[in-house]
């Protein structure tokens, strides 16, 4: 039986070189081939035959050359393989998360990629009817789109993620919330601190998102994956305080301590004040220790002056324990004066807060001045002087010299309290008078004396008083109208 060999005349024509445009088959049998009128000898039909049957073979279960899958040029590739390498390009990238500080940290999409599949199979692009016209279909273009499909596995994204060095590195920083403090400068704002811990749930989140919408990074600053501080600096409370302690810094109380004053403003009392975390507090026992060495500073209580008499000898005087003249601070009343103006932390002037008080400082005299009392016992003789004139004076008798426990102290005192028709009592029994100014707190005082018919001379030595500065009664009766508490009385 004859061998008969069916091939496309199109073929044909192709692998003779003779171009397109001819259809239709020829067939070959004996030695010669005949179709439409053209006889081809066996030799050349055997020759056609081989090409053809070699192409046939070379690209039978392979993508014809001008052959492209989404884009990409499978020519030559078989559908295993194309799937292979498909499947390979996806598992193939990087996923890049960056963050604070310059941070960086990948993970391989092959670690996180559950399946890739394509919509139609490969094997399905391949046409037979397409190979069987090789020689032609190798000089024509096919174009298919077959949709890719990659699963990802959350949990594996999870993982890969809590294995990052944004969650597993070393040096990671909490973040801190803004508070409000008190420093060498004063109160302030400390500002929140950002801190490199991430919000772990939300980047799983968004880097599952990326990865789904086929992106290879996430930069989680900008995603707003760290965690943040509670508290901004802005806080109205925090501002609030702030405010407050700007008011405190900005309070000044200017302390008048009789002819000169005391500023306490922040470079003073700053060191007292402090904030606890819940209000403002004063060191009290630091406070009491400043007045204390202000009560130093303006001591001169019980302490030695220089003194002019009336005749402009200069003598000293004062310095005794019975003195009741002078600077004495009152440390617990002024400390307590100066805790409740700081406390409404408004700018105000207060006086301090005295024992006993003097009427001027650093004048004529020292603390005296020139308004007081002068009590001369040599000369047992009183004079008052105001504003450095004598206004006022008289003959006296004051305590028994010969009499320790009836002299008449001398020193600096000052007239402590003035008593109309007062009842005197004592070891002597009992004297009323009608006018007693007393200087010192043992009884001794300036009073009218109308027992007495003289005054004056050396009656002290051996008959004087209790202790008292006898007056006569018109005389006495003067002074207590010229006079008044605090005034400096001078005994010599």
């Amino acid at each position: 039986m004859k061998k008969r060999i069916v091939i496309p005349l199109l073929t044909v024509l192709v692998l003779l070189g003779a171009g397109g445009g001819t259809a239709g088959y020829l067939y070959m049998q004996g030695p010669r081939v005949q179709t439409m009128g053209i006889s081809l000898s066996g030799q050349i039909v055997e020759k056609v035959h081989s090409q053809y049957e070699a192409g046939y073979e070379k690209y039978k279960g392979v993508y014809l050359p001008g052959t492209t899958i989404n884009g990409e040029d499978v020519s030559g590739l078989s559908p295993e393989t194309y799937l292979a390498q498909t499947v390979a390009a996806y598992r193939q990238g990087e996923f890049t998360l960056t963050g604070r500080n310059k941070a960086k940290d990948t993970f391989q999409m092959t670690d996180v990629i559950a399946d890739v599949t394509l919509e139609t199979p490969p094997e399905d692009f391949l046409s037979e009817e397409e190979l069987r016209r090789w020689p032609v279909s190798i000089h024509e273009t096919r174009a298919y789109e077959d949709p890719v499909t990659v699963t990802y596995d959350p949990d594996k994204i999870s993982k890969a993620v809590k294995a990052s060095s944004f969650v597993k590195g070393e040096g990671i920083t909490d973040p801190q919330d803004a508070y409000f403090t008190k420093t060498e400068e004063g109160f302030v704002i400390v500002p929140e601190t950002e801190g490199t811990r991430i919000k772990v749930k939300r980047t799983i989140d968004l880097v599952t998102k990326a990865i789904n919408a086929g992106k290879l990074s996430l930069n989680l600053e900008k995603k707003n994956c760290y965690r943040t501080a509670a508290v901004k600096s802005d806080d109205p409370t925090l501002v609030s305080l702030l405010e407050q302690g700007q008011k405190i810094q900005a309070t000044v109380v200017n302390m008048d301590m009789t002819e000169a004053t005391e500023t306490f403003d922040w470079s003073v009392f700053g060191p007292w004040v402090d904030w606890n975390g819940t209000e403002f507090t004063l060191d009290e026992a630091a406070m009491k220790a400043y007045v204390e060495e202000l009560s130093k500073k303006y001591w001169t209580y019980q302490t030695q002056r220089d003194f002019v008499t009336h005749d402009g000898k200069a003598i000293k005087v004062g310095g005794g324990a019975s003195d009741t003249y002078g600077f004495w601070l009152n440390v617990d009343n002024t400390t307590q004066r100066l805790i409740n103006t700081l406390t409404t932390w408004e700018s105000q002037d207060i006086a301090a807060s005295w024992r006993t008080n003097a009427m001027t400082r650093n004048k004529t005299n020292g603390d005296i001045g020139s308004t007081y009392i002068e009590v001369s016992l040599k000369e047992q003789h009183l004079w008052l002087y105001k504003g450095g004139s004598m206004v006022f004076d008289t003959d006296v008798v004051t305590g028994t010299a010969s009499d320790p426990n009836r002299a008449t102290p001398t020193g600096v005192f000052c007239i402590l309290n003035m008593l109309r028709d007062h009842t005197m009592r004592g070891s002597y029994g009992s004297e009323f008078c009608h006018y007693f100014m007393a200087f010192t707190w043992t009884g001794c005082a300036i009073h009218d004396a109308p027992w007495r018919s003289n005054f004056g001379g050396t009656i002290y030595l051996n008959s004087g008083s209790h202790g008292c500065v006898n007056s006569p009664p018109a005389k006495a009766e003067e002074l207590f109208g010229l006079v008044y508490t605090g005034l400096p009385v001078i005994v010599y």
